[in-house]
């Protein structure tokens, strides 16, 4: 992991924070949520249209609309996770209640020259929930944080004044409590840096994250119908996103011994960051017969502007060497959280999809039904950061930050199916599931997402309303922290989301 080394160094060299490859992938390794029928069918839209869903899947699925439409989608979510940190389980859990998905499609069905129809659409769809709560604790005789800082300053070959004042959100916080201490020879001559915490006996370790937010999408769609048989459509995309942690991590010496000089050290490290862009979506619906129906969609990389926000305090017990000692962010930064304003190019994507709709025996012109599956194509290693600032120092940073983001993803594919039943009456059922692969290049970090889904749909003339019940499964990594000599430990999350969605719309004429 070469690339990975150079990631960690160029971050030691700088005084404010940096980002993580994990801030790439949180924009683009999710499922994607949206209207109450769309994650019903596990999220298969790209051939179906017909739906508000549309304007952030394949826009050309606005050009099946002949009727203008609102809708309104709430959902409420629990989620459940568990850990196994270095054989230690621990479990969380939440819930929650927001805003789901909101919008409106204006239809002409009017013919004008070769189009059959076009509608414009202006929808506000919240893609991605970042709410969660992440904690699990251990004992570790082979590491400690203590070491990501240490690393910083035998890199940078940092006297005691740099060590005291140029990183003041890791490495000067661990030195101004002791945690970080200086090594001398016979003469008293400062040599070098040490670590107080013993790791050979082991400290026990807790990681405990609280995380909010979530992930918009404001979209105005345009979608056109010529002769019933060839759809078109695009979108532009604003996203906005929101996101805050409040972290707490700790390390307790785990001998228990009241003169080796350390007890423990805990971190509080509380950070946001807000976000918001521009991007673009181009669709196409072709139905070469009355009952198929095949479609494509790109999703152009998304610009998005963030400035982040970022505070810690640092608290080290080191027993009768110096007793306990605290230190923050804040006071070495002039009473301020840090700042970092930089420009995330999210990863292309690409959708593959088919419909094929079936119809009863003795009814052969009404279609009772379809089977709908789409095949994505999403390039995790494409993710790119760049620094609003432009000095060398962040170019070089970010540079060293896109590469390392390029070696440790992968592109791969997921995988949606849908289907839906029409019932007797106004009634119609429906299924889906869907499957989401590993974004990681490291065959070792098992990661994946499993989404099942199912719901119930009543349709009249004017109105319709959607009941959807989705149960989302998971896979991932945690790092507490990365170290450049080392093997890096992380904790193995299996995660559990159950959400409910209900879909009210109503149609109504231009």
């Amino acid at each position: 992991m070469k690339k990975l080394v150079l990631l960690i160094i160029l971050g030691s060299s700088l005084t404010s924070y940096a980002q993580d490859p994990e801030d790439g992938l949180r924009l683009s390794w999710f499922n994607p949520s949206g209207t109450a029928r769309s994650n019903a069918l596990g999220g298969a839209m790209g051939s179906l249209g017909g739906d508000l869903s549309a304007n952030h899947i394949n826009p050309a699925g606005l050009g099946l609309y002949k009727s203008s439409e609102f809708l309104l989608t709430p959902k409420f979510l629990v989620q459940n996770n568990k850990f196994n940190y270095r054989g230690t389980n621990s479990t969380s859990n939440d819930s929650k209640s927001n805003f789901g998905s909101i919008g409106i499609v204006l239809a002409e069905g009017k013919r004008v020259n070769n189009w059959t129809s076009t509608a414009f659409s202006v929808t506000f769809n919240q893609i991605a929930d970042f709410s969660n709560h992440v904690s699990f604790s251990g004992l570790n005789n082979q590491s400690s944080l203590s070491e990501k800082y240490l690393e910083e300053l035998v890199h940078d070959q940092a006297d005691t004044s740099s060590a005291l004042s140029n990183y003041i959100f890791g490495s000067s916080l661990a030195y101004r409590t002791y945690l970080i201490d200086t090594t001398a020879n016979a003469a008293g001559a400062i040599t070098g840096y040490q670590s107080l915490v013993p790791i050979s006996t082991g400290t026990k370790q807790t990681y405990d994250a609280v995380t909010s937010g979530s992930y918009n999408e404001l979209a105005f769609g345009w979608g056109g119908n010529m002769e019933d048989k060839l759809y078109l459509g695009a979108s532009i995309i604003m996203p906005m996103i929101n996101y805050s942690k409040s972290l707490y991590y700790s390390e307790t010496d785990a001998s228990n011994n009241a003169n080796n000089s350390f007890g423990g050290f805990a971190i509080n490290e509380t950070f946001s960051s807000k976000g918001w862009g521009i991007g673009a979506k181009f669709g196409v619906i072709y139905k070469p017969e009355p009952f198929l129906r095949v479609g494509f969609s790109l999703h152009t990389p998304q610009l998005i502007s963030f400035k982040d926000l970022l505070s810690v305090d640092m608290t080290t017990n080191t027993e009768k060497y110096a007793g306990t000692q605290s230190a923050s962010s804040n006071d070495l930064n002039n009473g301020y959280p840090g700042e970092r304003d930089y420009t995330v190019a999210t990863p292309l994507k690409t959708i593959f999809s088919t419909s094929y709709f079936f119809a009863a025996p003795n009814k052969p012109t009404q279609p009772l039904g379809f089977i709908s599956a789409d095949v994505e194509w999403v390039n995790y290693s494409g993710t790119r950061f760049y620094s609003n600032t432009y000095d060398q120092e962040s170019t070089n940073y970010y540079s060293a930050l896109n590469s390392t983001i390029k070696e440790i993803y992968k592109n791969n594919v997921n995988i949606k199916i849908g289907a839906e039943i029409k019932l007797d009456g106004n009634w119609m059922i429906r299924a889906g599931t869907a499957y989401y692969g590993t974004p990681y290049a490291d065959e070792a970090i098992k990661a994946s997402r499993f989404v099942v889904s199912g719901g119930l749909g009543y349709r009249t003339n004017r109105h319709f309303i959607d009941f959807t019940v989705i149960n989302s499964s998971s896979k991932d990594a945690i790092f507490p922290y990365r170290l450049n000599d080392k093997a890096n430990t992380f904790a193995n999350m299996t995660g559990n989301q159950l959400i409910f969605n209900i879909g009210y719309g109503i149609r109504f004429s231009k």
